[in-house]
């Protein structure tokens, strides 16, 4: 059960409190990118080092082309010698498919889902690189937690201390929802939670939530 914060942050009078769910940085579901993620400009850079504030985090690479073929091979020798010895035994074959997984579909945009994927898209001067790198759980410390707020005015990211003893919450960013131009689902993602803000200037990020749907109704209805 959550333990609700003694300081929670509320709006000021005349603003509204539309929604709101815990969020951070997407995390790659490829078999590329699988468990990685990037911050990118318009020529496809690396831009953490030049995100102001930011703490040294990660450097990623891209897996090996050649991690799934194995992994395919092994599979099919493995499943193959599960047929040998169901044949044997006599007994009929199992249904269903290996792994229990759900699929991840086929990606509509595989050069930032397969071959890149960056969570954060930005040009200098704009929107996307103000944002927090708490929103980041390879930088932030385990016990604190980062929150996406819709207002009737505003989109903000708050921070906090998930402790039940002493928590509190603070703003690390703002924007004005003039700012924000589209919010659109990612469906390919673990449990298609992951979601997309566009901003008017062309620069965007892509986070995921656990709990967001209520949130992610608001922000992607017209």
């Amino acid at each position: 059960m959550t333990v609700p914060h003694r300081n929670s942050w509320k709006p000021p009078a005349g603003e509204e409190l539309v929604a709101r769910a815990p969020v951070s940085f997407a995390t790659g579901a490829a078999d590329r990118v699988k468990g990685r993620r990037w911050f990118r400009d318009t020529e496809r850079r690396d831009i953490q080092g030049e995100l102001p504030g930011w703490p040294t985090g990660p450097t990623y690479r891209l897996r090996s082309r050649f991690g799934p073929i194995a992994r395919a091979v092994l599979t099919a020798t493995f499943l193959i010698g599960l047929f040998v010895l169901v044949v044997a035994s006599g007994s009929n074959t199992p249904s269903g498919g290996p792994g229990g997984t759900d699929s991840l579909g086929r990606s509509e945009d595989p050069e930032n889902e397969e071959k890149d994927f960056p969570v954060l898209w930005a040009a200098p001067g704009t929107v996307a690189r103000t944002l927090p790198w708490e929103l980041d759980p390879a930088r932030r410390p385990d016990t604190d937690v980062t929150h996406l707020v819709l207002t009737d005015r505003r989109l903000l990211v708050l921070g906090g201390l998930q402790d039940p003893r002493e928590p509190w919450e603070e703003v690390l960013w703002e924007t004005d929802l003039s700012a924000v131009a589209t919010v659109e689902r990612c469906p390919f993602s673990v449990g298609k939670r992951d979601f997309r803000v566009t901003f008017t200037d062309g620069s965007w990020c892509r986070l995921t939530s656990l709990d967001g749907e209520a949130l992610l109704r608001r922000l992607t209805t017209p």
